[in-house]
């Protein structure tokens, strides 16, 4: 109580002497030894607040670097654990507004080696959060899960076109050139494009997918380019036995089943119409060694 009442004298003589009746000057107030004393207590309190903030700075730094070296050596555990597995499936989900847009699972062992490939060679990025990642493509966002024999998961998301964060290790940014060409090519665009002609449709195709083979848009366009002088074929033809090419444009399917013997091909498009022509038997050779 009493202590109180030192602090409200104290106060009320400060007040008075700011006030009019003590008619005191700016220079005196600064000179008083009371208001030094608040100086040197302020100057105190700015020199434990700064070295407080650089100890936190220095705290936060340390905790960043260990997060990182951790997250890199999970990163090593996962190329190691990916390397020697199989795997059997591959989960695909685009992400729009943090709720998924489209989820399905893939077991083509080509499209499964191709994202093993992202774990197995991607490498961390410096300057680059997770936050920077998600403020700049919150609408280009895909989630990719591995699941091996043995139902081991390895998920991650790709931002953007290369910009990888695994699940498991959300501290570090990771990068793997055209990370996002699988869910370019697989998951359906959000708006619908379309296309003058089957070939612009193929020539635009992110990926090219048999069971043996994955090719990318720069073999689509060649093939796109050899079939340009192609001519309808009004025979029907039995196709049971020709080898087929899925075509994959921003999630619509256009299958190329080329004949082994003869000049003639079928376009199938995403609702199983079948239409047949006739390509020079140069350019049907040309694009069967490219897609082989």
């Amino acid at each position: 109580m009493r202590k109180r009442m030192m602090t409200l004298t104290l106060f009320i003589c400060v007040s008075f002497a700011l006030s009019g009746c003590g008619k005191a000057s700016k220079q005196e107030i600064i000179e008083s030894e009371y208001y030094q004393k608040l100086q040197d207590q302020n100057e105190k309190l700015s020199q434990d607040l700064k070295r407080s903030r650089a100890r936190e700075d220095s705290l936060d730094k340390k905790i960043k670097e260990i997060h990182e070296y951790t997250g890199d050596q999970k990163l090593a555990a996962y190329k190691k654990e990916v390397a020697g597995s199989t795997i059997s499936k591959t989960d695909f989900v685009r992400i729009q507004k943090g709720k998924a847009y489209q989820s399905f699972a893939v077991t083509n062992e080509p499209v499964c080696n191709f994202v093993k490939d992202i774990v197995q060679n991607s490498y961390r990025i410096i300057g680059l959060t997770v936050t920077d990642l998600r403020e700049k493509y919150h609408g280009n966002i895909y989630s990719y899960a591995l699941i091996d024999e043995d139902n081991s998961t390895y998920e991650f998301k790709v931002y953007g076109n290369s910009y990888i964060v695994f699940d498991q290790i959300p501290e570090n940014v990771y990068c793997f050139n055209n990370a996002s060409v699988i869910g370019d090519g697989l998951i359906d665009a959000v708006n619908v494009k379309h296309y003058p002609s089957y070939l612009e449709r193929l020539a635009d195709a992110s990926l090219i997918i048999t069971d043996q083979k994955l090719k990318f848009n720069e073999t689509a366009v060649q093939v796109s380019e050899l079939l340009r002088n192609a001519k309808a074929d009004k025979k029907k033809h039995d196709t049971a036995k020709w080898t087929e090419y899925r075509f994959y444009t921003q999630g619509t399917l256009t299958s190329l089943s080329v004949s082994e013997e003869g000049t003639s091909f079928c376009i199938t498009d995403k609702k199983g119409s079948q239409k047949f022509y006739t390509a020079s038997e140069k350019s049907l050779s040309k694009i069967k060694k490219l897609l082989k």
